[in-house]
């Protein structure tokens, strides 16, 4: 629960921290699925970190500089969440490449970040606070434990820091000067605070579940012809070694605990700003802090194994190809880790802690194909695990009797989707037919079997700041008295009739007019942005991996 939360703190005491998680959404990451990638597949190959990677702005990005970019990234985001940077998730190629080519448009545009920047970032991280402030023991704690032993330092710390907020800055950069007329902006609020009445009109295809009959024959012909909607999952047995991490309990005192919520009272406040009370709270603080989870001895275990294992093969490959449990029962047993033989795992397989199984780890088997093959290191919630194939059946198409009520659901559901379909499509051409639409469109839509929503009055602004309002763009787009087209978004037909249009009055105006004075500034800021971060991206390129190699 408390975990959870910290974004909260990010944003309401880290805005310099905040603006470069911006800049981690702009880069587009994708993080991997598994902990600790070291870049070994995206840099490996023999290829030189001068090589040439890609350009951007007419200047050239090497392996190095997105290397680096990954690295940088990657340290932030290890640092922000008080993590070792061994066991932080990896940017993918594609982002990775993003995050240079930012950099590097930095570097061309002479975009930097002082020392005063770096520093307000590191004081505004959470991990590095105690009792509402920055505590330089903590920063000293953190290099201690998690960057020596990875070899790095403060000044890598500083640097990575220092790349996020020139990233940052990139899109940013000529959008700080942008002004909204007292013109534009008495027109943009005025447009914003048009209300809009309407009523939703959907097409459920539930709703036409009772015109449907389905015969047998029907349904066995479509399992015959679509054979690959009842596949069975494949499945997976093979070896599991794991290294389970230590927990112990820590006694707390009841002081100890108020202390904690005392000292991050951030953490529990609501998003309408009140603070959950301290006897709401008091037990899962305690529970949280009582559970000490040691993970160092199952980290040094694990590498240990992983190593070991891997060095094994390289020097018998033929006796690995041979019997490949033997060597993983070998080296897993003298690293100290538990062996245990698992069976049956597809990608539905459930977590279940007294197995060892977690869902990364189902994740990167059900990615494995060939008995032999064996996954990385996967660290999970309860411990440190790796996965050698044994045994794998393929899917194959389940007996028509297993699956008959599947299919049959299926089957109905193509036939009530068509349904609403052809209803919608109804609608549409018989609105045209209406005399007084507003008055006779609601008897309209019931006949056809669709439902008619009650009345909604809202304004622009509220329905341009919720995209998950069913046809919202058809109620933007609509004039009054008109039926929009359809939006399937949702899977079904939506249409919006809408009733009116209504101006803001002048008190409403004058009262919304510095909020919205901002955000029409925000929105025009985000145009130029949007233009110069296109235009970076529009010069970019990346060659074939391995091509224009120094």
């Amino acid at each position: 629960m408390i975990i959870q939360k910290m974004n909260n703190v990010l944003v309401k005491h880290g805005k310099v921290t905040f603006a470069i998680f911006t800049a981690v959404i702009i880069v587009s990451f994708v993080w991997f699925f598994t902990p600790g990638v070291d870049g070994s597949l995206l840099f490996g190959g023999n290829i030189g970190m001068n090589s040439q990677y890609g350009a951007v702005l007419g200047h050239k990005i090497t392996y190095g500089d997105v290397s680096d970019a990954r690295q940088a990234a990657s340290l932030f985001r290890a640092a922000t969440y008080g993590m070792s940077p061994q066991r932080v998730q990896s940017l993918d190629e594609d982002a990775s490449f993003q995050a240079a080519l930012l950099l590097k448009a930095a570097d061309v545009l002479n975009v930097q970040a002082s020392d005063k920047e770096v520093a307000e970032v590191i004081h505004t991280l959470p991990v590095f606070q105690k009792d509402g402030k920055f505590s330089a023991e903590l920063y000293t704690k953190y290099k201690d434990i998690y960057l020596a032993p990875a070899g790095l330092g403060f000044s890598d710390l500083e640097e990575a820091i220092r790349s996020m907020i020139r990233m940052q800055k990139v899109p940013a950069l000529t959008s700080a000067n942008v002004i909204v007329p007292d013109s534009e902006a008495e027109t943009g609020i005025e447009s914003m605070l048009q209300k809009i009445t309407y009523h939703l009109i959907t097409f459920d295809p539930e709703s036409f579940k009772d015109q449907v009959k389905i015969e047998d024959a029907e349904v066995k012909d479509f399992y015959a012809a679509n054979p690959s909607l009842f596949l069975s999952e494949p499945e997976s047995d093979g070896l599991l070694a794991f290294a389970e991490y230590t927990v112990k309990k820590n006694e707390l005192s009841d002081d100890q605990v108020k202390d904690y919520y005392e000292a991050n009272k951030a953490i529990f406040t609501k998003a309408d700003g009140t603070e959950q009370a301290f006897d709401d709270v008091k037990d899962d603080i305690r529970k949280e802090l009582e559970t000490v989870v040691e993970r160092e001895e199952a980290e040094t275990k694990a590498r240990a194994f992983n190593k070991s294992f891997r060095e094994a093969i390289r020097a018998d490959k033929e006796a690995f190809q041979a019997d490949p449990q033997k060597l993983f029962r070998e080296e897993a047993e003298k690293a100290g880790l538990k062996i245990s033989e698992v069976k049956n795992i597809t990608a539905q397989t459930k977590d279940d802690e007294a197995l060892h199984i977690e869902h990364g780890l189902v994740d990167a088997v059900t990615i494995l194909k060939n008995v032999g093959s064996y996954t990385n290191l996967v660290v999970g919630e309860h411990g440190i695990a790796m996965f050698l194939m044994t045994a794998r059946r393929p899917a194959v198409v389940q007996p028509f009797d297993d699956v008959k009520d599947v299919a049959e659901k299926r089957v109905l559901s193509q036939r009530e989707r068509a349904l609403a379909d052809e209803a919608a499509s109804q609608l549409t051409l018989k609105f045209m037919e209406l005399k007084d639409a507003p008055a006779e469109i609601e008897e309209l839509v019931k006949s056809l079997n669709g439902t008619w929503h009650a009345e909604v009055t809202r304004s622009r602004f509220e329905i341009e700041g919720n995209p998950y309002l069913p046809g919202v763009n058809e109620m933007l787009s609509t004039d009054p008295g008109k039926l929009s087209s359809p939006d399937k978004q949702f899977g079904f037909p939506v249409f919006v009739f809408v009733s009116a249009h209504t101006p803001a009055t002048a008190e409403e105006i004058e009262e919304q007019k510095e909020t919205l004075g901002r955000e029409l500034k925000y929105r025009k800021q985000e145009v130029v942005t949007r233009g110069l971060q296109s235009w970076v991206l529009s010069s970019a390129t990346v060659l074939r991996r391995g091509q224009n190699q120094e």
